[in-house]
């Protein structure tokens, strides 16, 4: 269990929340928008916790003592709904019974009875940005005028994923990247960690607090961004002929993550043909996690080759090997590689296939 105390980095998000729960003056829905790994389902924990907390303590937040905060805790407390997409998309089944459906409403059986254990009923919407037009829809009216001890949290990228009938009707808290400097000095003090490694960690994050924690917390992560860059240094002076192979070598490098952000516990398919629905999703979020890797090494060689030896680099421990890829070529270089692998992110988050992705990649970045 989250509480508010210990989310770092959203402190004028931290301090409206405790106000409005200081005043008792919370709204009936909160909408939670920030970018994967920013700490938007941290914070929205923390605020169900406080909310649902019968002994709150000052300044306002969930005691932890409680048997609202215990069941929280223990992930046992019947008040406190999570509600995950059904597939690809969150159903109106999910929401209110059907009769086609053997699976009751969560908001048909639970949101006329007020709670019992903790201060208010909360559900939480894990991925609103998935909502199909029906339970969007179906749920304008509740939002609008939820039960009193009712409390919808949602969650999405952006507020442009999300229909602007439901943003309308829900307070808007936006997560932001924390700066790296101070994610950096953070890393340290949590986790212990020599100053290089969590600098090291806080720049492939980006600032992204949540993500950053769970590279922190596992050490695998490390061998795995060493297996991308190991693959990323062969990249640069390969001719044009290995570019179809440094593209599978791409996918099945993404198809081994398991530590990394979007890593997955099964292996996944380098043939788009066979590759079932859940796979394929699976597969983009861990290439997206490899490009993003290549965005920082290919960043690096353009910093070796502008600033030389003054450059500031994330990749310190292959700073020799990088200035001497630096080297071979011009700045341009470098930046047209950038530009590539942003270009082929784009295509990923747009559903492009990954084959035609990856090996498209390849080309615009062998032997250029």
């Amino acid at each position: 269990m989250m509480t508010l105390q210990q989310i770092f980095g959203q402190e004028a998000a931290i301090g409206a929340i405790r106000r409005a729960l200081a005043h008792d003056c919370l709204a009936g829905a909160y909408l939670f928008v920030g970018a994967p790994g920013t700490g938007k389902g941290a914070l929205a924990d923390a605020l169900a916790s406080a909310a649902t907390c019968t002994a709150p303590v000052h300044p306002f937040d969930a005691c932890g003592q409680c048997g609202s905060c215990r069941r929280l805790r223990a992930g046992t407390h019947p008040e406190v709904v999570r509600v995950s997409p059904a597939g690809e998309q969150t159903q109106i089944w999910q929401f209110w019974t059907r009769d086609n459906r053997d699976t009751p409403g969560v908001l048909s059986t639970t949101l006329c009875y007020a709670p019992v254990i903790g201060r208010r009923r909360v559900y939480i919407l894990e991925q609103a940005d998935t909502l199909t037009e029906a339970a969007a829809n179906s749920l304008l009216k509740v939002l609008e005028e939820p039960p009193p001890y009712a409390l919808f949290l949602l969650r999405a990228p952006h507020t442009s994923h999300v229909l602007p009938t439901i943003v309308s009707r829900c307070q808007i808290v936006r997560v932001h990247p924390v700066p790296t400097d101070r994610l950096t000095d953070y890393l340290a003090q949590r986790f212990h960690m020599p100053a290089d490694r969590a600098e090291a960690i806080a720049a492939y994050a980006e600032g992204k607090v949540g993500q950053a924690v769970r590279m922190a917390e596992n050490p695998a992560i490390a061998a795995e961004i060493a297996r991308v860059l190991d693959l990323a240094e062969g990249i640069p002076r390969a001719p044009r002929v290995r570019a179809l192979r440094l593209a599978e070598q791409l996918r099945q490098c993404a198809a081994q993550l398991r530590a990394l952000p979007g890593g997955q516990a099964d292996p996944i398919s380098g043939d788009e043909g066979d590759t079932a629905p859940a796979k394929e999703k699976a597969s983009r979020r861990t290439l997206l996690g490899c490009i993003d890797l290549l965005v920082i090494f290919y960043r690096d060689l353009l910093a070796l080759s502008v600033s030389g030896a003054s450059a500031c680099v994330v990749n310190r421990d292959r700073v020799d090997r990088l200035a001497r890829i630096a080297a071979s070529a011009g700045p341009e270089r470098w930046m047209y590689c950038l530009d590539a692998l942003l270009m082929a992110r784009r295509r990923l988050e747009a559903n492009a296939n990954v084959a035609m992705v990856t090996e498209a990649l390849m080309m615009a970045l062998v032997g250029v």
